[in-house]
Order: C-alpha cells, then structure tokens, then sequence
C-alpha cells in the first residue's frame, strides 16, 4: 500500500549551503533505494517536504523526521494512504526547490497533475501558491 505525507517546518540550525547540499545528498540516495519519491522544498529556514512510498516506510521515515534535532516546529499537512505516486516523474524522483524560478516549474507540474485529476493535487497546488506569495 502506497502513502503520502506532506508537512512543513523550521529549521533549527542555520545550515550553510554545503551543509544543506551534504544532507539532501545523503537524503536522496537514501530515498532513492527504497522507492521513495517527493519534493523537498526549502525558503529560508522553512522547510515544505511531500514524501510518497510505501506506507511502512513512509511512516518509519517521518517517525524519524519527527525526532530529526534539526526539525522544529512541524506541522502535518496530509498523512494518507494513496493509489498512485504523484512526484515519480518529478525530475529524478526526489528534488529540492530553493528558487522561485523552481518553484514555478514544481507549481506547473502540479498544475498539470491537476488537470489529470491525480490525487491531492489541488492541496499540493494550493500549499505551493502560499509558499510562492509567502
């Protein structure tokens, strides 16, 4: 059974850009061997995370998240079972945004899944235009 959760947090540390780089690195190939795909988007010490994939994993991962130090303030913004992954054809799979130009290409994807009726693709649409007015 496949899952997807979505949430949203701060920072704790003010990480420089190699260290965000060496993070996401290790993140991706680790999502990468267990079918997890997703976007990670990052402005300023926010931090907006889809995750999709098994639900055993998913739920094991974001336990992890939950106890990450690194994480502040979470807050769950979706956390259900889906039929179908969303993000898989998303560049490689799993992708960080720190750009608006990006954050526009991820809007236009989404906008696209929309028209496609997929699933939560309007809550999805609607989190990425509150980050882009934010």
């Amino acid at each position: 059974m496949l899952k997807t959760i979505c949430y949203k947090s701060k920072a704790k540390l003010n990480i420089n850009i190699m260290g965000f780089e060496a993070i996401f690195n290790e993140t991706q190939t680790k999502n990468d061997s267990k079918n997890i795909t997703g976007v990670l988007v990052k402005r300023g010490q926010v931090f907006f995370q889809i995750l999709e994939g098994e639900s055993v994993i998913i739920d094991a991962l974001y336990l992890k998240i939950k106890k990450d130090s690194r994480h502040t303030d979470i807050i769950e913004l979706l956390n259900k079972s889906i039929s179908q992954l969303s993000f898989k054809g998303f560049d490689t799979g799993y992708s960080v945004i720190e750009h608006m130009d990006a954050l526009y290409g991820l809007q236009n994807y989404v906008i696209n899944l929309e028209k496609k009726d997929t699933e939560n693709s309007t809550l999805f649409l609607q989190i990425i235009e509150d980050l882009l007015t934010t």
